[in-house]
């Protein structure tokens, strides 16, 4: 009897031990803490020193083991290095007691107005813990003084006039209204305008926004002339800003020529003279001699059609090129089912960036005659066409006497091209005398002309222009046939030949 009692207060004993284990284990997890951590906390970027964003970390009860949280900061629109500095797989420990913690994260500070910016902790594991919100956002609040865009255009284009002074103006702008006041100072700047001869020269001149004002305007008087010249250019000059950032440290005025010229018209037609006002003969050929001077030219040779259906073969003959009574003669000449002619250039030998171009020459004519003096870029051995540019001074199409083509060729996502179209008068042809072919080709627009009257312009504003800052090399030839001039027929009479008395290049010093 005792044995059975004695073994049953053992098992009773037994029982009650593993409710109290139990119950204990139970309490254990119950006191396992949560992890307490702010949505958001919002810091001060600061101008001078360096502030510290704070997050405070909590747990909601004490422990009695270590809890272990690591975590890393993730850019929001602020950007570690530009706006805070980086922290990365971080461990913060929680000592046995312990439920609160301070996580201190540097704060970089500018200058610069902008809108508040982000970025985010985010909790990456946690130990002996519970987590409830894995991450918090951290606002910048952006402390600095709005100083505001000082907006001024890169560029001014004003038309010279004749007689009178007239007046290059242009607006300077803020990008918002500030609170305080705004200024800058300008100057003018000779480039190839002159101060006291081609504008009034200005020389620290204030422009002041009062708070509020968002516009102003700047004003340069330009000086007339009757001079047929090149454009000229000179920069209005921005310094000492103060509470705002200007966009550009200069502006160009670019003194747009609208003069003209009437050229001589000689016994066999017009005649341009050897020197201009403001510019320089840089190279020319008279074709002087008695032959074709090679260091100036050189040929192109072959047929196989000019990736235009053209007919003729060029060739080196003196039969199709040559220089007689100080002209060049470039002769188209038709033999048994076949054409030739002469192509001259000057790659290699004579090349040219920018200047007034004048060509005076007489044209051949007829159904399928296609003459051409034209220019390509330097660089086309290296970035081929149209890439390397290709300005087209003349192109003519013999069966349309009275009409001459000005054209450029370029690459804009493709093969591009733009021109016009100058037509005699009374039905003259360009046959009948000689005429001067002419371009006025600067750093921002190219001009053509025919005996000095402007028939079209393009500008870098109009076209992809990057081949025309770039040196480029004279072609001079007669084709015949072609898909645009169509190809001869019984109307055409041979030989034909375009004769150039003078090729001229001109520059400004």
């Amino acid at each position: 009897m005792h044995l059975k009692i004695n073994f049953i207060l053992i098992h009773l004993i037994i029982f009650l031990i593993g409710i109290v284990l139990l119950m204990s284990c139970n309490k254990s997890e119950k006191e396992i803490p949560q992890l307490i951590l702010p949505e958001e906390v919002v810091v001060v970027e600061g101008t001078q020193t360096q502030n510290k964003a704070i997050i405070v970390v909590g747990l909601s009860s004490a422990y009695d083991q270590n809890v272990v949280l690591k975590y890393s900061l993730v850019d929001g629109t602020a950007l570690a290095g530009n706006d805070y500095v980086s922290q990365t797989d971080i461990e913060l420990v929680f000592l046995p007691g312990e439920t609160s913690k301070n996580i201190e994260i540097d704060i970089l500070y500018d200058d610069v107005f902008e809108e508040d910016e982000y970025f985010s902790l985010v909790v990456l594991s946690i130990k002996n813990a519970r987590l409830v919100q894995s991450q918090c956002r951290v606002i910048i609040e952006n402390d600095d003084y709005f100083a505001p865009e000082i907006i001024v255009p890169e560029r001014k284009m004003i038309a010279e006039g004749n007689t009178n002074t007239i007046q290059a103006s242009f607006t300077v702008r803020l990008s918002g209204p500030s609170e305080g006041t705004v200024s800058l100072k300008w100057s003018t700047a000779d480039g190839s305008g002159k101060g006291s001869e081609d504008y009034i020269p200005v020389n620290d001149q204030s422009v002041v926004f009062n708070p509020g004002e968002t516009e102003k305007q700047i004003t340069v008087d330009i000086i007339s002339d009757l001079v047929f010249e090149m454009d000229d250019i000179f920069y209005v000059q921005y310094s000492d800003v103060q509470n705002g950032i200007i966009n550009f440290n200069q502006t160009s005025i670019i003194i747009m020529n609208d003069d003209s010229y009437s050229p001589e018209l000689a016994d066999d037609g017009y005649i341009t003279p050897i020197s201009y006002p403001g510019m320089q003969l840089t190279w020319s050929d008279e074709f002087d001699g008695t032959a074709i001077n090679t260091s100036n030219w050189g040929y192109d040779t072959g047929a196989g059609g000019w990736g235009n259906g053209e007919l003729q073969t060029y060739t080196t003959s003196s039969q199709n090129s040559y220089v007689e009574d100080g002209k060049l003669n470039i002769v188209a000449i038709e033999q048994i089912n076949a054409y030739s002619s002469a192509r001259l250039l000057s790659k290699g030998k004579k090349e040219f960036t920018y200047g007034r171009i004048d060509i005076r020459a007489k044209l051949p004519y007829g159904q399928g005659i296609w003459p051409a003096l034209w220019m390509l870029g330097a660089n086309l051995s290296q970035v081929g066409w149209p890439k390397c540019g290709e300005i087209d001074i003349l192109e003519y199409l013999g069966h349309q006497e009275s009409k001459a083509h000005g054209t450029i060729h370029y690459y804009d996502n493709g093969h591009r091209y733009i021109g016009g179209v100058y037509t005699l008068s009374n039905n003259q042809s360009f046959h009948d005398l000689f005429h001067v072919f002419t371009i006025v080709w600067q750093e921002n627009a190219i001009r053509w002309y025919v005996d000095y009257q402007l028939y079209y312009e393009v500008k870098d504003t109009n076209i992809k222009y990057d081949a025309f800052k770039l040196p480029q090399f004279f072609i001079m030839n007669v084709a015949v046939g072609g898909v645009w001039p169509g190809y001869p027929d019984a109307t055409t009479v041979f030989p034909q030949r375009m004769i150039v008395d003078y090729v001229r290049v001109f520059q400004t010093p």
